[in-house]
C-alpha cells in the first residue's frame, strides 16, 4: 500500500487533490458524475476540471449523461455547471480545443486560479478516460515531467461490428458478424501511475503498454470527426459504466484514507467481475 502523505508533516489537513479529467464520452460521463460525487461526499478540499471540446449530439443521448435540451452544447461545460449545482462543489471546464500538447496540460494545472493551498499537500491527479494513443502520450509526458502526480488512465473495449455498421440491421448480419459483437466490447482495464518527490512509483499506462508510446503514426483527435468513430467502434453502456466503477474505487480510497492499495484493475461487464493487482512494495 503507497501512503500518499507523511500525516506527522500534514497532520488532519492531508492531500488537496486538483484533478483534470481529460475526455467525457461513454466512460467519462459516469466518471464525472462518480468523482463529484464523492468529492461531495467526503468534503475533499480540492478542485475538479473536465476537459472535452467535444459537442453534445443527438446520438449521445442513448449512452451518455445528456438531455435534448443540451444538443448543441459542449459536453464539458454541461457536466461541470450539472454537477457543481447538484453538489455544491467547485467544477470548471476547458472546452477550447483537446488536449492535444504538454503545455496547455501544464496550464490546466498551474495557472493564476491555483487557490490558497497552505497546509496542503498538493497532488496533480489525471483522469484519462480518452479512446486514443495520441492523447495518452500527451498525458504521459506530464507524468514524465512534474515531479509529482497520480494518474489513472481506464480504457475499454469496443465491440466488434461490421464495416456497414449503422445502415444495415442487425437481422441481415451472418452468424460469424453475431458471434463477434455479441462477445466484444465487454472487458477494460484501470491503470494508476504514481509519482512522488520524482520517483516513480507506481509505472504508467504507457510504461505497462509500451506500444502507445510507439504509435507515432496516430492522427490527433482535433483531426478525427468523432462521428466516424462511434460508427465503427460503438462501446456497450454497461462497459461504460463498469469502467467508471473502476476508477472511482481508487479515488474513493484516496479521498478516504490518502492511501493507493491497486496498481492495476481489470473488468469484464458481461461476466460481472472486476479483479485488481495489488501493490507490492
Amino acid at each position: 500500500m503507497i501512503e500518499l502523505i507523511n500525516k506527522e508533516s500534514y497532520g488532519q489537513k492531508g492531500l488537496f487533490s486538483y484533478i483534470v479529467q481529460v475526455g467525457t464520452g461513454g466512460t467519462g460521463g459516469y466518471v464525472t458524475q462518480m468523482i463529484s460525487q464523492m468529492l461531495s461526499i467526503f468534503n475533499i478540499n480540492g478542485h475538479f476540471m473536465i476537459a472535452d471540446p467535444d459537442v453534445i449530439e443527438e446520438k449521445n443521448l442513448k449512452n451518455q449523461l445528456f438531455v435534448k435540451s443540451d444538443i448543441g452544447k459542449k459536453k464539458a461545460n454541461v457536466l461541470a455547471k450539472r454537477y457543481s449545482a447538484a453538489y455544491n462543489i467547485p467544477i470548471s471546464s476547458y472546452s477550447e480545443n483537446y488536449v492535444e500538447d504538454l503545455e496547455v496540460l501544464k496550464n490546466l494545472f498551474y495557472n493564476n486560479h491555483l487557490p490558497n493551498i497552505g497546509g496542503y499537500l498538493f497532488i496533480p491527479v489525471i483522469i484519462g478516460c480518452v479512446d486514443n494513443n495520441y492523447t495518452r502520450r500527451v498525458l504521459h509526458q506530464f507524468f514524465e515531467w512534474t515531479n509529482k502526480c497520480i494518474y489513472l488512465d481506464v480504457g475499454n473495449d469496443s465491440a466488434k461490428v461490421p464495416f456497414d455498421y449503422g445502415q444495415r440491421p442487425m437481422q441481415e448480419w451472418s452468424e460469424k458478424e453475431k458471434k463477434e459483437y455479441d462477445e466484444s466490447g465487454w472487458d477494460g482495464q484501470v491503470v494508476c501511475g504514481v509519482k512522488l518527490s520524482n520517483k516513480t512509483i507506481l509505472p504508467p499506462i504507457a510504461e505497462v503498454f509500451p506500444d502507445i508510446l510507439k504509435d507515432d503514426d496516430e492522427i490527433a483527435p482535433s483531426q478525427v470527426a468523432c462521428s466516424n468513430i462511434v460508427a465503427t467502434d460503438p462501446q456497450r453502456l454497461l462497459t461504460n459504466r463498469m469502467a467508471a466503477m473502476s476508477v472511482a474505487t481508487y479515488l474513493n480510497e484516496i479521498f478516504q484514507s490518502a492511501t493507493i492499495s491497486n496498481r492495476m484493475t481489470f473488468f469484464h461487464a458481461k461476466k460481472g467481475y472486476m479483479k485488481s493487482i495489488e501493490v507490492t512494495q
